[in-house]
């Protein structure tokens, strides 16, 4: 009788999982993008971040994004990318790609948005920012220099072009294997966000 009842707990768990999972839909959850953007991560899931460190809704995010982060599958590569719709998020680019030349990321992400969000620290301009990575124990000279990089300048264009590939509007997007994009207003909020994701990573794991 036990195993009769485990049994049948065991179905309706799946059955319930199963109908879960198959609410996820395209152009409801999520879009598909009818251009495919090609990978960087070979036969690994990509998943990129498209964010903007002014934005509101990415800092919201921002802690499920480092949650989310601990449990991703080996087999997917995460990816952020600054978005640039105009030339008034340059500067939220220029800041992460400097942040990425200094190998900074890691330790300064998530603060840089704590200082424009909770702190209002004010970026007038490049001093303004060398000057807030100096007081964060980075080498003034190093700061400097990463602005003046090539690399950094390269990667904003790039980010320019490349904001466009994903049809996107607005920020946080997330694009799992350049194929289809999901943010809040598709999943359904921020808590549902991820689950979205989750559910296309394994769809491209099939």
């Amino acid at each position: 009788m036990k195993k009769i009842l485990s049994f049948v707990v065991v179905c309706f768990v799946s059955i319930h999982t199963h109908f879960a999972v198959a609410n996820f839909t395209a152009g409801n959850d999520y879009v598909v993008l009818d251009k495919p953007v090609k990978t960087i991560t070979g036969d690994k899931v990509e998943v990129r971040e498209l964010f903007w460190y002014y934005c509101p809704h990415c800092f919201n995010v921002e802690p499920l994004v480092e949650n989310w982060l601990k449990k991703r599958p080996d087999s997917v590569v995460f990816i952020r990318q600054p978005a640039v719709f105009s030339d008034r998020w340059v500067n939220g680019a220029i800041f992460y790609y400097v942040l990425e030349q200094l190998n900074e990321v890691d330790r300064l992400h998530g603060a840089l948005f704590d200082a424009i969000h909770l702190h209002k620290t004010a970026f007038v301009d490049t001093e303004d920012f060398i000057d807030w990575l100096v007081d964060n124990d980075v080498d003034k000279t190093q700061a400097s220099n990463a602005f003046k990089s090539f690399s950094v300048r390269i990667k904003v264009n790039k980010s320019k072009l490349n904001t466009v590939k994903y049809k996107t509007s607005g920020v946080p997007t997330f694009i799992v294997n350049g194929k289809y994009w999901v943010d809040t207003k598709h999943a359904g909020g921020e808590k549902r966000l991820f689950k979205v994701v989750d559910y296309l990573i394994q769809k491209e794991s099939q």
